[in-house]
Protein backbone atom coordinates (compact mmCIF):
# COMPACT_ATOMS: atom_id res chain seq x y z
CA UNK A 1 0.00 0.00 0.00
CA UNK A 2 2.69 2.27 0.92
CA UNK A 3 4.38 1.31 -2.56
CA UNK A 4 1.25 2.18 -4.21
CA UNK A 5 0.88 5.50 -2.27
CA UNK A 6 4.27 6.57 -3.58
CA UNK A 7 3.58 5.81 -7.17
CA UNK A 8 0.23 7.14 -7.33
CA UNK A 9 0.46 10.54 -5.08
CA UNK A 10 4.03 11.50 -5.11
CA UNK A 11 5.62 10.65 -8.23
CA UNK A 12 2.94 11.16 -10.41
CA UNK A 13 2.81 14.22 -9.93
CA UNK A 14 5.95 15.39 -12.01
CA UNK A 15 4.52 13.92 -15.15
CA UNK A 16 2.96 15.77 -17.92
CA UNK A 17 0.79 14.40 -21.01
CA UNK A 18 -2.20 12.29 -21.87
CA UNK A 19 -2.23 8.76 -20.07
CA UNK A 20 -4.72 7.84 -23.23
CA UNK A 21 -2.27 9.13 -26.03
CA UNK A 22 -0.15 6.16 -26.39
CA UNK A 23 2.75 8.22 -27.54
CA UNK A 24 3.13 10.22 -24.73
CA UNK A 25 5.20 9.22 -21.79
CA UNK A 26 3.05 9.85 -18.93
CA UNK A 27 0.99 6.42 -18.44
CA UNK A 28 3.99 4.81 -19.57
CA UNK A 29 6.08 6.21 -16.99
CA UNK A 30 3.66 5.57 -14.21
CA UNK A 31 3.59 2.22 -14.80
CA UNK A 32 7.18 2.03 -14.95
CA UNK A 33 7.17 3.97 -11.39
CA UNK A 34 5.11 1.39 -10.31
CA UNK A 35 6.79 -2.01 -12.01
CA UNK A 36 10.00 -0.25 -10.60
CA UNK A 37 8.76 0.05 -6.59
CA UNK A 38 7.36 -3.23 -6.97
CA UNK A 39 10.54 -4.64 -8.07
CA UNK A 40 12.14 -3.25 -4.97
CA UNK A 41 9.71 -4.08 -2.37
CA UNK A 42 9.86 -7.79 -3.61
CA UNK A 43 13.96 -8.25 -3.89
CA UNK A 44 14.12 -8.49 -0.46
CA UNK A 45 11.53 -11.57 -0.83
CA UNK A 46 12.42 -13.18 -4.04
CA UNK A 47 15.04 -13.55 -6.53
CA UNK A 48 15.98 -10.68 -8.79
CA UNK A 49 14.82 -12.58 -11.46
CA UNK A 50 11.04 -13.65 -9.83
CA UNK A 51 11.32 -9.53 -8.26
CA UNK A 52 11.64 -8.23 -12.33
CA UNK A 53 9.06 -10.64 -13.42
CA UNK A 54 6.36 -9.34 -10.46
CA UNK A 55 7.59 -5.58 -12.29
CA UNK A 56 6.86 -6.83 -15.37
CA UNK A 57 3.66 -7.87 -14.53
CA UNK A 58 2.90 -4.65 -12.12
CA UNK A 59 3.48 -2.48 -15.21
CA UNK A 60 1.58 -4.52 -17.82
CA UNK A 61 -1.47 -4.51 -15.36
CA UNK A 62 -1.15 -1.21 -14.04
CA UNK A 63 -0.61 0.22 -17.65
CA UNK A 64 -4.28 -1.53 -18.53
CA UNK A 65 -6.05 -0.58 -15.71
CA UNK A 66 -5.70 3.09 -15.68
CA UNK A 67 -5.87 2.93 -19.22
CA UNK A 68 -8.89 1.32 -19.40
CA UNK A 69 -10.37 3.46 -17.10
CA UNK A 70 -9.36 6.91 -18.76
CA UNK A 71 -10.49 5.72 -22.03
CA UNK A 72 -14.17 5.02 -19.65
CA UNK A 73 -14.10 8.21 -18.32
CA UNK A 74 -13.47 10.49 -20.74
CA UNK A 75 -15.83 8.27 -23.83
CA UNK A 76 -18.61 8.89 -21.23
CA UNK A 77 -17.73 12.67 -20.73
CA UNK A 78 -17.51 11.58 -16.70
CA UNK A 79 -16.99 15.18 -14.65
CA UNK A 80 -14.03 14.74 -11.91
CA UNK A 81 -16.91 16.54 -9.62
CA UNK A 82 -20.05 13.96 -10.53
CA UNK A 83 -20.34 10.77 -7.66
CA UNK A 84 -19.88 8.32 -10.93
CA UNK A 85 -16.42 9.46 -11.38
CA UNK A 86 -15.18 8.72 -7.81
CA UNK A 87 -17.21 5.13 -7.93
CA UNK A 88 -14.95 4.70 -10.33
CA UNK A 89 -11.77 5.68 -9.30
CA UNK A 90 -13.39 3.33 -6.47
CA UNK A 91 -13.18 0.50 -8.63
CA UNK A 92 -9.78 1.15 -10.08
CA UNK A 93 -7.76 0.97 -6.89
CA UNK A 94 -9.92 -2.14 -6.42
CA UNK A 95 -8.51 -3.72 -9.28
CA UNK A 96 -4.95 -2.24 -8.59
CA UNK A 97 -5.34 -3.46 -4.25
CA UNK A 98 -6.26 -7.11 -6.07
CA UNK A 99 -3.09 -6.90 -8.35
CA UNK A 100 -1.07 -6.57 -5.20
CA UNK A 101 -2.81 -9.57 -3.73
CA UNK A 102 -2.31 -11.43 -6.69
CA UNK A 103 1.63 -10.85 -6.90
CA UNK A 104 1.83 -11.93 -2.61
CA UNK A 105 0.35 -14.97 -4.12
CA UNK A 106 2.68 -15.59 -6.81
CA UNK A 107 5.90 -14.88 -4.51
CA UNK A 108 4.11 -17.54 -1.81
CA UNK A 109 4.23 -19.88 -4.59
CA UNK A 110 7.36 -18.99 -5.95
CA UNK A 111 9.08 -19.60 -2.01
CA UNK A 112 7.46 -22.95 -1.50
Amino acid sequence: MCKHAVADLVLQSRLSGDKLNLRSSKGWMHALDHAALTVLVFIFFVSPQHAIALGVLDFTLHFAIDYCKTLWVRRRRIEVESKIFWRIQGIDQIAHFSCYMLYVILAAVILT
